[in-house]
């Protein structure tokens, strides 16, 4: 493996797997530090190519490309966790890449990753991993449950809720393969997320906690300051910071908790990349979610990120697209909230999925969640 701590200076290029609004977002960061970046994604169409000084359109494991791709980056990062471990392997044996296979291989794995998160201390959902449908019958504990695919699952793919038994039998043809994580579904006060940075030794930051809402397991709409209590807050940030330094892996991640009762947080799961709620951290902190990962990523100085106003995003998904840029909607959106929109550059609407967001910035956060609010029923679905 390649030592990771060389500092690679502005005007370098560096590379990004994969090319969704996470990977244009670092590009956007990258650019206006002095970099440039190649953008790799199987998608001639993937969004944070508009932004790329070059970009390769191959197929994640062919290896001839990646030799390539090496050929013109000095350091490598990556924005999804189902790039495949094996490309991020071979990479990281020839270039500076950040994070490492370690860490992706184990978020790419919810069993791999519940056993970690558990022999660590880590406090989390009861669970236990199923191989074969028989097994169902086989879990200790009550419903209702989550049952999770082991991998591949993201934005609510491959999840089902189970309330009863007999709830099964329903969703046994969408249960094709195995193996699956059942986790009991517990009872929360609200969801949180916890960026954290690290430089994989003795330099661990995390950003304030970040409270998020879901619409069928897709994130919908994030708020900043929290609305939980301090205890809990602080409470959230040693457990996210715990589990980045038992990684032992550089870069920037993010752990995503839930909140029970004021003293109880309990670990959902982590990626190795920033996270859509921290898509906020670009106008409501000093350095963004996006910032520290150039800096990770090229060995340059990080410190605790500093905030700056309050912050409520709200995630534009699929069809609801469609709506907000009728003339009614977007007027307004700008004459009677204080928004600032971000397009992805997404070629196709499908339903859900993650087109776009809206931040609202402002002093008094019930009344940027009214705002979110108003604006969420104009161009809702």
């Amino acid at each position: 493996m390649m030592k990771s701590h060389s500092t690679v200076l502005p005007g370098s290029t560096l590379g990004m797997l994969g090319g969704g609004q996470l990977g244009g977002f670092f590009t956007e960061a990258a650019i206006r530090m002095g970099y440039k970046v190649v953008v790799w994604d199987p998608s001639d169409k993937a969004p944070a190519k508009r932004f790329a000084e070059k970009s390769l359109n191959a197929d994640f494991l062919d290896f001839d490309s990646a030799d390539e791709f090496l050929k013109n980056v000095e350091a490598v990062s990556l924005e999804w966790e189902n790039v495949p471990s094996e490309l991020v392997h071979f990479l990281e044996n020839k270039s500076i890449v950040k994070p490492t296979s370690k860490s992706l291989a184990l978020a790419q794995n919810r069993i791999t990753e519940k056993a970690f998160l558990s022999n660590n201390n880590i406090p989390l959902t009861e669970y236990l991993p199923v191989n074969s449908f028989d097994e169902f019958a086989k879990v200790t504990f009550d419903t209702p449950w989550v049952i999770k695919t082991a991998t591949m699952g993201y934005d609510g793919h491959g999840q089902w809720n189970v309330n009863h038994l007999r709830d099964l039998q329903l969703i046994k043809p969408d249960l094709t393969t195995g193996p699956w994580v059942v986790e009991r579904r517990v009872k929360y006060l609200c969801e949180i997320s916890v960026i954290v940075v690290s430089d994989g030794s003795d330099n661990v930051v995390s950003f304030p906690v970040i409270e998020n809402s879901h619409s069928e397991n897709i994130l919908r709409m994030s708020v900043y300051p929290p609305r939980v209590p301090l205890k809990t807050q602080l409470n959230a940030k040693k457990i996210a910071e715990k589990v980045v330094v038992a990684l032992d892996d550089p870069g920037v991640f993010c752990v995503e908790m839930f909140v029970v009762d004021d003293d109880i947080v309990l670990v959902n799961e982590i990626a190795p990349r920033p996270h859509n709620s921290g898509h906020l951290t670009i106008d409501a902190f000093s350095v963004s979610q996006y910032e520290m990962q150039v800096r990770v990523l090229c060995g340059l100085p990080f410190s605790d990120p500093a905030p700056l106003t309050s912050v409520v995003m709200l995630n534009v998904l699929g069809f609801e697209m469609e709506n907000l840029v009728k003339f009614h909607s977007i007027n307004e959106l700008f004459d009677k909230t204080n928004a600032k929109l971000y397009m992805y550059g997404k070629d196709q609407i499908k339903h859900k999925r993650k087109l776009g967001h809206i931040i609202f910035t402002g002093k008094n956060i019930d009344d940027l969640i009214d705002q979110a609010n108003f604006i969420y029923d104009l161009i809702k679905v």
